[in-house]
């Protein structure tokens, strides 16, 4: 019922979408996205960074997500994020409904700009790299959501798990820059 409630309170403008990402996340996201013609986000919600990525690139905008249907056997999430990415004009916005892993074999364009916050647990953010990072052009960025403690994500996750084991590890990324729980890589060239 308070989904239903909060939808019908977006769609009267009464309420914005609703979003985990800080205001400094989203700025920093947004200092980094400029020129990219290619940005994937794997995991939607309701669409605020969305509209904001597509807003600030000419380029085009994946945004993937499985929105999952609640009781009613709607999925307000989706609801909101396709109608507020076209209330902020954001047309470069193409939305790729499916697990991230279901759709990451059907996508073949070289990317600009990954921002991965979807499933948090260690062993689907692992799968989430291992599928996109990839495709990832050489001085491309990956941005990982979730991946440090931070008052907007006080509890350990397993997003956190794969930043300190694994990223730290890895060779083929820097880290450029972090704030709050965003942690921001590019790809070495």
């Amino acid at each position: 019922m308070k989904s239903a409630i909060h939808a019908f309170k977006f769609f009267l403008a009464l309420d914005d979408p609703d979003t985990q990402v800080t205001e400094q996340e989203l700025r920093c996201l947004l200092d980094h996205v400029n020129g990219a013609k290619v940005v994937v986000e794997i995991g939607c919600y309701e669409g605020k960074t969305t509209a904001a990525l597509a807003r600030q690139t000419k380029g085009k905008v994946y945004s993937v997500d499985p929105f999952f249907k609640g009781r009613m056997n709607i999925c307000y999430g989706e609801l909101i994020a396709k109608a507020h990415c076209r209330r902020q004009g954001a047309n470069n916005v193409e939305f790729l409904k499916g697990f991230s892993h279901e759709v990451a074999p059907t996508f073949s364009e070289p990317i600009d700009f990954l921002f991965i916050d979807a499933d948090h647990t260690y062993d689907a953010i692992k799968r989430d790299w291992n599928d996109w990072a990839q495709k990832v052009r050489p001085g491309g960025h990956i941005a990982l959501h979730d991946s440090r403690i931070a008052p907007n994500s006080p509890s350990y996750l397993g997003s956190m798990q794969f930043y300190e084991q694994d990223v730290s590890r890895m060779v083929g990324v820097e880290e450029v820059a972090a704030v709050d729980s965003l942690a921001l890589l590019r790809v070495r060239q």
